[in-house]
C-alpha cells in the first residue's frame, strides 16, 4: 500500500509538473508573440506619437490608444462598433497612421475599459451616456494634442454615438465619417429581410424561402429574435469580401501587447455581460435609436464609406436628405459591414482620398471659400 501511495504521489507531481510546463510554455509563447507585435507597432518617426492609457471620463476610466507618425497630422477619433474595440486590433489600422493621428477608444462597455470596471455595466448607460463620454474625450484630445478640431469616425453601433456627438458639438469636429452607418434599425431589418426574400424567391435558395416564410417579416418580439434571421444572410448571400478567420482574429488578439488574459476574457464575454447586466428598457432604447430626430442639417462635412454588400441602397435616402457644407457617399466594392477592419488598407486609402483633405481644410473651422449651400455630390462607385 505504501508503494501504491508513493506512485500516486509521484504521478500527481508528474501531472502537476507537465501542467506547469504546458502553461509556462504557453505563457512564454504568448510573451514572444506580444514582443513581435510590439516591434511591428513601434513608431520610430521623429515626430510620431505612441501612447496608451486610461483617461477619466464621466462614466469612468476608459482605455485610449493614440498612434501616428506625425503629430501635425489631423486627429481621427475612432468610435468602434459593437463587440470590436479597435484598440485590440491596432495593427490593422497601421497604414492610416501616415495620414492621421489615430485614436482608438474602448467604450465603457467594451475591452479594457470594461475590464477596468470589473466587468460591471451600469444598466442605465445608453447612447446618451456614451455621447457624453465621447464629447469629454474629444475635448481632452483637443488639449492633449493641441488641435482646434478633430475628425470623427463611427463604425456600426458606434456611428449612433458619433453621429450624435457631431450634431451636439460640431465645434469639436472637422469632418464626420460613418461606416456601417446606423440610420434606423427597424427599417434596416425589414430592408434586409425583403432583400433576402427577393433572392429566395428566384428559386436559387428554396430552403431560405421556407425559413423566411416561417419567421415572417420583422419587427419581432423580443427584438433579439432578429439575430436568427440576421444569421441567415451570410449563409446565402455575399455580406463580406475577403476576411480573416476566427482563428486569425483570436491569434491576433492573444498577441496584442498591453492586454492581459483577464482583459481578453472580459472582452470575449462582453456580449453576455451586456445582456445580463443591462435592463431590457435600455436595450430597447439602444435598439430603436434613429438618426431622424437629429435632423438633416449638419454644419460640418459628412462622408459615408459603405461596403458594397452592406446595403448602401438603404443608407442612400438618408444621406441624400442631409444638408451639409459638403457630403460624399463612397462605396467600397467587394466588401461589407466590416470593411473598416477586414479591408483596412483599402479603407485607409478611402480616408486618404476623401477625408484627409476635408480634415485639413476644416481643422480650424469653415474654410473661407466653402459654399454655404450643400453641393450635389455623386457617390463614388
Amino acid at each position: 500500500m505504501s508503494k501504491l501511495k508513493t506512485w500516486l504521489r509521484l504521478g500527481a507531481v508528474g501531472v502537476a509538473a507537465v501542467s506547469i510546463a504546458v502553461v509556462g510554455g504557453a505563457a512564454a509563447t504568448r510573451g514572444f508573440l506580444q514582443h513581435q507585435t510590439a516591434e511591428r507597432l513601434r513608431i520610430d518617426a521623429k515626430d510620431g506619437i505612441q501612447e496608451a492609457g486610461f483617461v477619466k471620463l464621466p462614466s469612468g476610466e476608459q482605455w485610449v490608444v493614440v498612434r501616428g507618425e506625425n503629430v501635425d497630422n489631423p486627429v481621427l477619433l475612432v468610435v468602434h462598433g459593437g463587440g470590436v474595440p479597435t484598440s485590440l486590433f491596432a495593427e490593422d489600422f497601421k497604414s492610416w497612421e501616415k495620414d492621421f493621428t489615430v485614436v482608438h477608444w474602448d467604450r465603457r462597455d467594451h475591452g479594457k475599459s470594461l475590464a477596468r470596471a470589473g466587468g460591471k455595466i451600469d444598466p442605465n448607460q445608453g447612447v446618451d451616456s456614451f455621447v457624453t463620454d465621447g464629447i469629454a474625450l474629444a475635448e481632452h484630445l483637443k488639449g492633449r494634442l493641441h488641435k482646434p478640431r478633430i475628425a470623427l469616425l463611427g463604425w456600426s453601433w458606434g456611428s449612433r454615438v458619433s453621429l450624435t456627438m457631431a450634431q451636439k458639438r460640431p465645434d469639436l469636429f472637422s469632418v464626420y465619417v460613418g461606416t456601417g452607418q446606423a440610420v434606423d434599425n427597424d427599417a434596416r431589418d425589414r430592408h434586409v429581410y425583403d432583400h433576402m426574400l427577393a433572392v429566395a424567391k428566384t428559386g436559387k435558395h428554396p430552403e431560405l424561402l421556407a425559413k423566411l416564410t416561417a419567421f415572417g417579416p420583422p419587427p419581432y418580439d423580443p427584438p433579439s429574435r432578429w439575430k436568427e434571421i440576421d444569421a441567415l444572410e451570410p449563409v446565402y448571400l455575399k455580406t463580406e469580401g475577403p476576411k480573416k478567420t476566427e482563428g486569425q482574429i483570436y491569434r491576433q488578439a492573444l498577441a496584442m501587447p498591453d492586454w492581459s488574459l483577464k482583459d481578453l476574457i472580459t472582452h470575449k464575454d462582453a456580449g453576455r455581460i451586456i445582456r445580463r447586466q443591462r435592463s431590457l428598457a435600455v436595450y430597447k432604447a439602444n435598439q430603436f435609436w434613429k438618426a431622424a430626430p437629429l435632423g438633416q442639417d449638419f454644419v460640418l462635412p459628412m462622408v459615408i464609406i459603405q461596403g458594397e454588400y452592406d446595403h448602401p441602397d438603404f443608407v442612400r435616402p438618408w444621406f441624400d436628405g442631409l444638408r451639409a457644407p459638403g457630403k460624399e457617399l463612397v462605396i467600397l466594392p467587394n466588401t461589407g459591414h466590416a470593411a473598416i477592419q477586414m479591408q483596412s488598407v483599402r479603407f485607409g486609402q478611402a480616408l486618404h482620398d476623401h477625408v484627409l483633405p476635408l480634415a485639413r481644410a476644416w481643422e480650424y473651422g469653415r474654410p473661407a471659400d466653402t459654399p454655404t449651400a450643400p453641393p450635389v455630390v455623386k457617390p463614388v462607385e
